[in-house]
């Protein structure tokens, strides 16, 4: 009865709530109906919510119970937990949406070893045994695990919701049974993580022995749910029909997922005529869908500006609430520290991975203190070791310190990857990659990787971890390199086109104790064959000769190396901070060199010196970007290579020019066409600016300077000692990796273009 009549009463609103200021209220019961606040999802169109929230809030309205699916159930969440509207707001507006709604992390956190496999790959499936199968959704989610435990920790000791500061409930749905679930106990940010899982699109999530996905698949709106909680009176905030126009299922994804909610649609209508107060923001949300995150103010604003028109209405019902006796709640925060002291770490979940080694890579000391950020920071890093599909951790409470329970969910051993692109320089391509983790020792890594395109490239490697906390790991490769290089003489005319085989065999050792740098040896092997293909005259040991006369150039040697490598960027393409450093220090000995000449042309294998005498190599290759504001960055390039040998066999001195290193001894110079340049000592510097004109599109405007006699060196730029070269590129990041196109020019010279589709190989 008593629902009848506030029903009745407010029945006005309905059909002008603008219009309306007061209300003449009927004889008042003793105690004060509890109000239940219900946000439907939407995704992106969520955000909505957060414009209602400030205006009921300022209209002097606090509920007592809140349910919400999917996003709603976010922005209901963090209402109940004692956050203001604004400090939503403020959470909503600064994330990196893009970066949440993937599978990424910041590169910064991927473990070295690692990071020239990571992110640039259209599609992983996971392989366990002899068995490939499809991932259970494209995006798992690391980054919004880490939001949702960083925005929840105040309560991660709590296991009902309804001990929240305002009791709350969020709907799932079990995807063996499709029933709905309503999740009121756990933990809190696996119940959100649920109830946010759109099918196909995020993984399920598991919670009590069920496998749960959005809960929006079959109640989008959950009013129901609330009035079992215990509310007299709902307030309903819908932002979601269920469904997406037609205009908006422009992709297969679109389709399936649209197919997923008709049984959510179908009860919207039944669930609003429960409401109380609704407050239906869709018909204002014309133009945005559930992945408009990069409009998350635009859509606020619209939430916001929809709930003043009822803000009389809500003021009305506020002053009614708060002429009973038993006030209108007040929650109180729940505590959130920023810093706090580690008493134990509990971790869970991992078989195949020795505990100490996760404790390793954590670095988490017990009975000390450590801020929120260093934590999730950590778990980054654990989780950028790839052994992994989600890594997550909960903060409990105890006497005097926290209890740091950490739970992993291993990965497939396996996994298989797959690329493709296409750049003007080499055409298109795709790559292929298999790993394979714990193949016949525990704590080992197999990569088998390919490129397949005009250039071809295959990357073979076993790497084992070693010492008590995996300190080091030693390393054993093979790498093979095919492609045509370009020989030009000192006019710059073309003059000779190679194609160019080199095999490399490798053993090395390097640290693993960091996962922005690393230190290590190796011992090289190389056999580099050579075939021409256009004829013309090369200078092989101070003789001009015609390799239309010869079969085949053949360059052996051993190499000894040390190196450092240092990579704190924060993405391959595109990065916005961070640097990139390679420094190698080497020893090349037992050179040789022979040619097969054709027929008729024997004198000439005689004519050329077999052995050449050892020498050591130099090179240091660094990229920079620094930010000077906000979507502005400021580019650096540094570089050089230095032999103690002028005497270097085909193949080895420092190849420059194109847009892209295809080639370990290759140097990047967009001025230039590919290997338009060799030079044994080389130096070179670049500077540019790179500014992100919207989300996701940059333009980078650099420039570069080549110079070989300030190192002494005895080759030069085709007659010159110095080059300097500029160019202008722009770029889209896509899910299929950057598209980038641009113009580059040196003096006498043309201007060169450049497009590239894909994920580009990094060097």
């Amino acid at each position: 009865m008593r629902r009848y009549l506030l029903s009745v009463l407010l029945l006005l609103y309905t059909f002008a709530p603008a219009q309306v200021a007061a209300q003449a209220w009927p004889e008042r019961p003793a105690k004060r109906p509890k109000i239940g606040l219900v946000l439907s999802g939407g995704g992106a169109k969520g955000m909505a919510h957060i414009g209602f929230l400030k205006v009921m809030e300022e209209a002097g309205i606090r509920p007592d119970y809140i349910t919400g699916t999917s996003m709603g159930s976010l922005v209901g969440a963090l209402y109940a937990l004692g956050y203001s509207p604004r400090e939503i707001e403020e959470i909503a507006l600064g994330q990196d949406w893009e970066m949440l709604l993937s599978n990424q992390v910041p590169l910064s956190q991927i473990a070295m070893e690692e990071k020239e496999y990571y992110g640039r790959y259209l599609l992983e499936l996971p392989v366990n045994g002899t068995r490939i199968s499809f991932p259970s959704g494209l995006i798992e989610g690391q980054a919004l695990n880490n939001l949702l435990i960083r925005l929840t920790r105040g309560a991660h000791n709590i296991r009902d919701f309804g001990q929240l500061p305002i009791p709350f409930a969020c709907l799932a749905t079990d995807l063996a049974t499709g029933e709905k679930v309503v999740l009121q106990q756990g933990f809190l940010p696996e119940a959100l993580r649920a109830s946010m899982a759109i099918p196909t699109v995020f993984t399920p999530s598991k919670m009590d022995g069920r496998v749960l996905v959005d809960g929006g698949l079959v109640q989008n709106f959950p009013v129901q749910e609330v009035l079992d909680m215990g509310a007299d009176f709902v307030i309903g905030v819908n932002v979601g029909s269920g469904l997406e126009p037609e205009k908006n299922l422009k992709s297969m994804l679109d389709v399936l997922v649209q197919a997923t909610f008709f049984t959510s649609a179908s009860n919207l209508e039944s669930e609003k005529k429960k409401t109380d107060f609704l407050v239906d923001i869709l018909p204002y949300l014309e133009g945005y869908n559930t992945g408009s995150f990069a409009d998350t103010e635009k859509v606020i604003k619209i939430g916001e500006h929809v709930a003043r028109e009822y803000e009389d209405s809500l003021r009305s019902l506020a002053a009614y609430m708060h002429s009973f006796r038993e006030p209108m709640h007040q929650p109180d925060r729940s505590s959130l520290e920023d810093s706090v002291k580690v008493g134990q770490v509990l971790i869970s979940g991992t078989n195949a991975t020795p505990r100490r080694i996760l404790r390793r890579r954590l670095r988490l000391q017990e009975n000390e203190s450590t801020t929120i950020s260093t934590i999730e920071s950590r778990i980054e890093v654990l989780y950028g070791t790839g052994h992994f599909n989600k890594v997550s951790y909960a903060l409990v409470p105890t006497d005097s310190s926290h209890l740091l329970q950490v739970n992993v969910e291993e990965a497939a051993e396996g996994a298989l990857k797959t690329a493709i692109y296409y750049d003007s320089e080499n055409r298109a391509g795709a790559t292929v990659n298999f790993t394979r983790r714990n193949l016949f020792w525990q704590g080992s890594r197999f990569v088998a990787e390919v490129d397949l395109g005009q250039n071809i490239r295959s990357d073979v490697n076993y790497l084992k971890y070693m010492g008590y906390r995996y300190h080091i790991a030693a390393k054993l490769g093979s790498q093979y390199y095919k492609n045509d290089i370009s020989i030009f003489n000192e006019s710059g005319n073309k003059v000779a086109i190679l194609q160019q085989n080199i095999n490399l065999g490798t053993l090395g050792w390097q640290t693993t104790t960091n996962n922005t740098w690393t230190l290590g040896q190796q011992l090289e092997y190389k056999l580099a064959r050579f075939y021409p293909q256009v004829a013309g005259q090369i200078n092989l040991d101070s003789l001009t000769v015609d390799i239309s006369t010869l079969e085949q150039l053949k360059v052996r040697n051993w190499t000894f190396s040390t190196f450092f490598r240092l990579n704190t960027l924060d993405r391959l393409a595109f990065p916005t901070r961070g640097w990139k450093v390679d420094v190698q220090g080497s020893y090349i000995l037992g050179n040789r060199f022979t040619l097969r000449a054709r027929q008729g042309q024997q004198n000439l294998e005689n004519s050329i010196r077999n052995n050449i005498d050892p020498y050591f190599r130099v090179s240091l290759r660094a990229s920079g970007v620094v930010p000077l504001r906000r979507n502005l960055s400021l580019l650096l390039r540094q570089g050089l290579v230095m032999y103690t040998s002028n005497d270097l066999p085909i193949g080895e001195e420092s190849l420059i020019g194109g847009y892209t290193s295809v080639l370990p001894n290759m140097v990047e110079y967009r001025a230039a066409e590919p290997f338009a340049y060799s030079a044994d000592n080389l130096l070179y510097s670049g500077l540019g600016l790179q500014a992100e004109l919207r989300k996701k599109l940059y333009l980078q405007l650099s420039s570069t300077l080549m110079n070989t006699s300030l190192l002494h060196g005895y080759r030069t730029l085709r007659g010159e000692t110095t080059r300097l070269g500029y160019s202008a590129t722009l770029g889209y990041l896509t899910h299929a990796g950057p598209i980038t196109a641009g113009v580059a020019h040196e003096s006498r010279s043309d201007w060169r273009g450049f497009i590239s589709l894909g994920f580009r190989l990094p060097w």
